[in-house]
């Protein structure tokens, strides 16, 4: 199993005027982006994740990983829906595991944990930015806070439903951060967050495109969610280098909406 030591708390930022899509890719580095952001996974281990869904995401993290660590040498932090580390950080959220550098420690951690329970996507995302907002609003200037990518990899809808409503849609978390941001003054690549679905629920792949396409217009706020659909069209099996164009994909746009709300680059 990962290592219970302590983890290194979040990164300073890189300076602004490297926040251009032209510096997301280099010629001899298709994931320079990888540098300037840190990168954080949350997994879906649900019940309806048993079985080859499981062993696929397996694989996508242990070929990730080097590549994370090869531009960070604080490797990647990973979190479950369900399971809980007892790991805890003064600067980090508890009950995950962090600095992952190893494919051989995710494969120990996967072959751990069994997948069961519910898919409580809102307060985990709530459990794992809150700790990232606090340093923000403390910082003097918050590009100063180097950027987060959180990367969520799922296969259906959050749940349970109750008779009142359904308590773990994200929808209400997600705008209340993008708001958050707005009030900070934060550029539009300082949070993005990333829904990869697994399988083919047509309620989540609905769900996830409402928070992709109607977010941003519905409320008012900025646009941070991009989702990718597994099993279907090109994307027929999860792999590293597909999870880390569709986050690209995601910083790109997020650039693009940044120059254009400025109008000028993202230089100090």
């Amino acid at each position: 199993m990962p290592s219970d030591a302590a983890p290194p708390a979040y990164s300073a930022a890189p300076a602004a005027s490297m926040y251009t899509p032209e510096n997301m890719v280099r010629d001899d580095d298709a994931y320079y982006f990888l540098f300037l952001f840190d990168t954080i996974f949350l997994i879906d281990d649900s019940s309806s994740m048993l079985g080859p869904r499981w062993r696929e995401v397996q694989a996508a993290l242990q070929q990730i990983t080097p590549v994370c660590t090869s531009h960070d040498d604080d490797g990647v932090d990973l979190y479950f829906m369900n399971h809980q580390s007892q790991n805890s950080s003064l600067s980090k959220a508890s009950s995950g595991y962090y600095g992952l550098t190893d494919p051989a420690a995710v494969d120990d951690l996967f072959r751990a944990v069994r997948p069961c329970g519910p898919t409580p996507t809102r307060s985990r995302i709530e459990h794992i930015l809150e700790p990232y907002f606090d340093i923000l609003a403390r910082a003097e200037d918050v590009q100063d806070v180097k950027p987060l990518n959180l990367i969520v990899i799922t296969d259906g809808m959050p749940g349970p439903a109750r008779s009142s409503g359904n308590p773990h849609l994200p929808e209400p978390a997600i705008v209340g951060y993008a708001r958050r941001l707005d009030e900070l003054g934060a550029p539009d690549y300082q949070v993005g967050i990333q829904f990869i679905q697994v399988g083919d629920d047509p309620l989540a792949t609905l769900s996830l495109q409402e928070l992709d396409d109607g977010l941003s217009q519905k409320h008012g706020v900025r646009d941070m969610v991009d989702t990718l659909k597994y099993g279907d069209g090109n994307y027929k099996t999860l792999t590293a280098d597909e999870i880390l164009k569709a986050v690209l994909g995601g910083v790109n746009k997020r650039l693009d909406n940044q120059r254009a709300r400025s109008g000028v680059s993202t230089m100090r």
